[in-house]
């Protein structure tokens, strides 16, 4: 993928597209990353390759990954099921700069570098289903494309958007309580994308 302006380049998994086993690409899409020692994670490109390697092999562990991983699949418990799901998927961190803890939010500024690398990855990734995996991300990506027709799910409805040619909508951010009740709005995206969902609600 052509660098550009990005300080974190996004995971792209080996199976990616309709080779993965959800048969599709799909983006997901987090809003931001933060360190208090921006030398102990150099090189910033490669933060996020080397942090997904980490989650795979388990020499780390984060309650964030181990959710998006858990709202995907059935199972995520071993080496090889990390890997067959993160190398099914894209993932890209929003926001193109660090913060300098967790809980502050990005900048003006920040929001608005953003946004048009986040049409590059797009265009370059082609995906067919976006996961915001905060809401706060997924309200300012709305402002610049068109609302489509709403997933529904357990007799609830969720907002989707047009992006490009793929379909996006968001889950409540991967840490707050309640995240598996956002199993399934990932599994009517995929299933109305075209995708093969690997839940059973």
């Amino acid at each position: 993928m052509t660098m550009g302006n990005h300080l974190f380049k996004p995971w792209k998994g080996n199976q990616y597209g309709n080779e993965s086993i959800f048969k599709i690409p799909i983006l997901i899409v987090g809003e931001s990353n933060y360190t208090d020692n921006l030398e102990k994670e150099k090189p910033h490109d490669t933060f996020t390759h080397r942090l997904i390697s980490s989650i795979i092999d388990a020499s780390w562990k984060h309650r964030f990954f181990s959710n998006i991983q858990r709202t995907f699949v059935e199972n995520a418990d071993t080496e090889d099921s990390r890997k067959q799901f993160w190398n099914s998927v894209a993932h890209h961190e929003y926001i193109q700069d660090w913060l300098p803890k967790h809980g502050v939010p990005p900048t003006k500024e920040m929001w608005e570098k953003a946004k048009p690398i986040f049409l590059e990855v797009v265009t370059e990734l082609k995906p067919k289903c976006i996961l915001f995996v905060c809401k706060r991300v997924y309200t300012h990506v709305a402002l610049d494309f068109s609302p489509s027709d709403s997933l529904i799910f357990n007799c609830s409805n969720r907002n989707t958007l047009q992006v490009q040619d793929a379909l996006a909508t968001y889950v409540n951010h991967p840490t707050r309580y309640g995240f598996r009740n956002s199993r399934g709005v990932v599994h009517e995206l995929i299933l109305k994308s075209g995708g093969n969902p690997q839940i059973t609600l």
